[in-house]
């Protein structure tokens, strides 16, 4: 009951947040997959929402486009999206630091078919992950544990960033001659 005696409804957490229902149901899959699937997934994920950061920023025109979309865009892989959402300001140095890192591990799952979390070169990556929950007391956080919270916490991080980004979105100017 609410203070003036009246009963409140419960409204689902993706009604005043809808914006963040693709990343509700993003979650629980996540946590199903093999290392490989995490990492791919994690990725992806997050590869897509710098892609809707750039275009967001950018001016809404087809050229936006064929920056970000289709074969051989420029801005087409996550290296390129991570470079030009920092040289454009859209994510800090923080944000790429941990988007670097995880596109390092990104890269050693996708290259190597016997890789895992185990691996002592994806630990080590992993123990680089500033976003990640941290050990403390007796609690050990698995290099899995430390991908999966970092990865998440730049993911929440990010998921807001395109309609915030959209507020400052490149408009044409006319140049004087």
């Amino acid at each position: 009951m609410s203070e003036n005696g009246q009963t409140r409804e419960t409204v689902p957490f993706e009604v005043p947040h809808p914006h963040l229902k693709e990343f509700l149901e993003f979650l629980p899959e996540l946590n199903k997959e093999s290392d490989r699937g995490m990492v791919l997934i994690a990725t992806s994920y997050l590869d897509e929402l710098l892609k809707r950061v750039l275009l967001s920023f950018f001016r809404e025109d087809r050229a936006s486009e064929i920056l970000v979309e289709g074969f051989n865009a420029p801005l087409g892989s996550f290296s390129t999206r991570i470079v030009a959402c920092t040289a454009l300001g859209l994510i800090n140095d923080h944000e790429r630091q941990e988007a670097d890192c995880v596109r390092k591990i990104r890269n050693h799952f996708a290259h190597n078919v016997h890789v895992t979390f185990e691996d002592r070169n994806i630990k080590d990556l992993c123990s680089n992950l500033k976003m990640a929950a941290q050990p403390y007391g007796d609690i050990v956080v698995s290099a899995r544990g430390l991908f999966s919270t970092a990865s998440v916490g730049l993911i929440m991080s990010l998921t807001n960033r395109p309609t915030y980004v959209s507020r400052k979105r490149l408009k044409a100017v006319e140049w004087q001659r």
